[in-house]
């Protein structure tokens, strides 16, 4: 839980800039559209294939987007085709980068912009609100240390436990004595299981070696109705 604040602000952010970059490049192309259409008509208009001063007021009065209608042009440019070469116009937008994004609509993505920053802003004031400080638990025993939900030799290596051996082994440290009843493990660990004593005494079994190799510890039993977690 504590990651979901962080996964949804990058999802904001990520849907922000794609919302941002698909309205700009809408957009320009919407203007390179437009400003070759504007030429293609003033070509119609004026067949001359001859820059003037009628040809780029003609070509501007083609032009749809007002914005473009002070900056755009029109150039001549040589290109070479089949040995020869030859002249030909191009419209240019003659537009920054600024410019397109004035033009283009960037309402969604400002509202998804404004809302990321308010979520962000939130979950900060809430995390630091709410978020009480829970100090990490730390136990030892004959070799074992307990911190940070994990079990560790003195040296600080790991020690592999299935769920079930590791939920034992919380209760032995947990446990002023070190002792625990076999009816205490069973009615925490199979509380469900009317007679669990097989299913206790192979978890005791697989376990033994582990805690053995690992400290210097041993699973001690009382005749079977108790075992505890003695110095070697």
């Amino acid at each position: 839980m504590k990651k979901l604040p962080l996964v949804v602000f990058i999802i904001l952010i990520f849907t922000t800039t794609y919302s941002f970059l698909y309205s700009y490049y809408n957009t320009k192309s919407q203007i390179e559209y437009d400003v070759n259409k504007a030429l293609e008509l003033t070509l119609i208009d004026m067949p001359d294939n001859i820059i003037t001063t009628d040809t780029i007021k003609c070509y501007r009065g083609h032009i749809t987007i007002a914005e473009l209608k002070d900056t755009a042009y029109i150039a001549m440019q040589t290109v070479r085709k089949e040995n020869k070469i030859e002249t030909k116009l191009i419209a240019e937008a003659n537009c920054s980068p600024l410019t397109i994004i004035n033009i283009s609509n960037q309402k969604y993505s400002g509202i998804l912009f404004c809302i990321s920053i308010i979520w962000l802003l939130t979950s900060f004031y809430y995390s630091k609100k709410y978020n009480t400080h829970v100090p990490s638990t730390k136990l030892t025993f004959g070799g074992i240390i307990y911190s940070n939900e994990e079990f560790m030799t003195e040296k600080g290596n790991p020690i592999h436990l299935t769920p079930m051996q590791y939920s034992l082994m919380k209760m032995f440290m947990d446990s002023n004595s070190h002792t625990l009843s076999k009816q205490e493990i069973c009615d925490k660990l199979w509380p469900k299981k009317n007679d669990a004593s097989d299913t206790l005494y192979t978890l005791i079994k697989r376990i033994k070696p582990i805690i053995e190799k690992n400290s210097n510890l041993k699973i001690e039993s009382d005749r079977g109705k108790s075992y505890s977690l003695k110095l070697k």
